[in-house]
């Protein structure tokens, strides 16, 4: 089977889930199954083989739970607050061994928004801040970051640091990235009618190309 779009009433089931505790998602698991699980593995199979195609052979989509689909339920062992499950999917297309440094491009889907990013987790900071500063391949990934800013509000997050780290200089032309202990360059679009049709796998799909640049940087470079 291929994707042929998300049903109406399992988008709103998906909304309706990030306010209900477990009785009731027991009690609905059946319809999220079908309307939700069922059409998101069909999504990342056809996501992921578009990206291997036209981005690089060896992304890697896996179609389940904890593979490239987030599991729906929050991690509420050290935040009580937090409710029980989300209110999205989260869907990861990697690049390399290890899925938890690998470079990413990420699709978040909810009822009202679309997401897209492109990020990585680092293993060595002093080697990223090495390229950082570096002239050529530092200068790269802030013109590739420009690029995909054009036309879309972009948010570069990852700065876990107040200051520039010693000994580079405050007034750095890179100073933000070298705040970074990880990267994600990440936008949201309004949920576009074609998600309840074929058509929505090359609209994530298109999205997903315009991160190529710095996605390939990070393949090339990250340490």
């Amino acid at each position: 089977m291929s994707f042929s779009g998300y049903p109406t009433d399992g988008l709103h089931l998906l909304t309706r889930i990030g306010a209900h505790d477990r009785a009731w998602f027991d009690r609905h698991r059946d319809r999220y199954q079908a309307e939700i699980v069922a059409p998101t593995k069909h999504l990342v199979t056809a996501v992921g083989d578009a990206l291997a195609r036209d981005l690089s052979a060896d992304i890697v989509a896996q179609p389940r739970t904890n593979g490239s689909i987030a599991p729906i339920n929050n991690d509420v062992r050290f935040a009580r607050d937090t409710p029980p499950y989300k209110d999205h999917l989260l869907l990861r297309f990697w690049e390399g061994r290890d899925k938890k440094v690998a470079p990413t491009l990420f699709v978040r889907v909810s009822e009202p928004s679309i997401g897209f990013a492109t990020g990585v987790q680092f293993s060595s900071l002093d080697r990223w801040r090495q390229l950082i500063d570096d002239e050529q391949t530092g200068g790269a990934l802030a013109a590739s970051l420009g690029r995909l800013a054009r036309g879309r509000t972009l948010e570069v997050v990852g700065q876990a640091l107040k200051r520039v780290p010693a000994p580079y200089a405050t007034d750095h032309p890179r100073a933000d990235l070298l705040r970074h202990k990880g990267l994600q360059a990440r936008w949201g679009e309004p949920t576009p009618a074609a998600i309840h049709s074929t058509k929505f796998v090359d609209w994530c799909v298109r999205r997903l190309m315009a991160c190529r640049e710095v996605h390939r940087w990070l393949v090339t470079h990250t340490p």
